[in-house]
């Protein structure tokens, strides 16, 4: 084979080759994100910052949440935007869904809720909520207490479910009797939880005012109007009403009159 041929031959395997290339590439299908936005299905899932559960979470979702559509292969991985906070990040594309998907919402029905680390009235409290503050259920988990998302402070946490109420109307009625106590010991620590052994938050002194929130065996979860801190202290050592002295200490003698003074006796001048 001369120069010439070998040449031409080269050419028409390399032209053959880019052809083969073209055709191929043009049968690869383009996925057009959807139009719209999609809804989280899912009562709680995370946004991750890449596709696979290995991926680092971003941000907690909530049923109802609204994400637009960045990037949906036909993986089952879809890269979204999370439209409250602005953040991208990855999810299971079966957690979405076209259409509006309903939450249910409530209403703290107390003056005031903590909400809880776990399902039990000695967990942490996380946050104290007031009458009317608006929840989203996130769980309902065992004894009557619900996992909920604070709407305000995106805060998610555990509260008893007949602290709540389904309608605003419902939380705004006057409530006709607050149970409030007066401290009837000198000192009275206010504690974390129910037990001598918890941390400390505070000191209540003779005749302090507590509202009572609560209680278990021989404790009462209290909030002191003044400075809003709330706690557990030792029920026996609260009254009714308040005290003219500390319980336990001899009550105050009322002072009497003072003695007069007698005069010294003068004996006259006699001239």
């Amino acid at each position: 084979m001369n120069r010439r041929s070998y040449t031409y031959w080269a050419r028409l395997i390399t032209l053959t080759l880019l052809l083969g290339l073209v055709c191929s590439c043009a049968q690869i299908p383009v996925v057009k994100p959807p139009d719209g936005p999609f809804f989280v299905t899912s009562e709680i899932t995370y946004l991750l910052d890449s596709p696979g559960y290995g991926g680092k979470v971003l941000s907690p979702l909530y049923r109802g949440d609204k994400v637009e559509i960045v990037d949906a292969g036909e993986s089952v991985w879809w890269r979204v935007g999370l439209q409250r906070s602005g953040q991208t990040g990855w999810v299971r594309k079966e957690l979405l869904s076209p259409n509006p998907v309903a939450t249910v919402f409530y209403f703290v029905k107390e003056d005031t809720l903590s909400l809880r680390e776990c399902p039990r009235s000695d967990c942490m409290p996380l946050q104290l909520l007031s009458r009317g503050d608006e929840v989203q259920r996130v769980e309902a988990g065992d004894r009557g207490w619900w996992r909920v998302l604070v709407i305000n402070s995106r805060s998610l946490g555990w509260v008893p479910a007949a602290a709540l109420a389904e309608r605003r109307e419902d939380v705004q009625q006057k409530q006709l009797h607050k149970p409030y106590y007066y401290v009837a010991v000198r000192k009275l620590i206010l504690r974390a939880r129910p037990s001598d052994r918890s941390e400390v938050i505070r000191t209540l002194g003779v005749n302090d005012q507590v509202e009572k929130i609560g209680e278990t065996e021989g404790w009462f979860n209290v909030r002191q109007p003044g400075s809003g801190a709330v706690g557990w202290v030792i029920s026996r050592y609260l009254d009714t009403l308040p005290l003219t002295s500390p319980r336990g200490d001899p009550p105050k003698k009322k002072p009497g009159p003072s003695p007069q003074k007698e005069e010294p006796a003068v004996e006259p001048d006699f001239i």
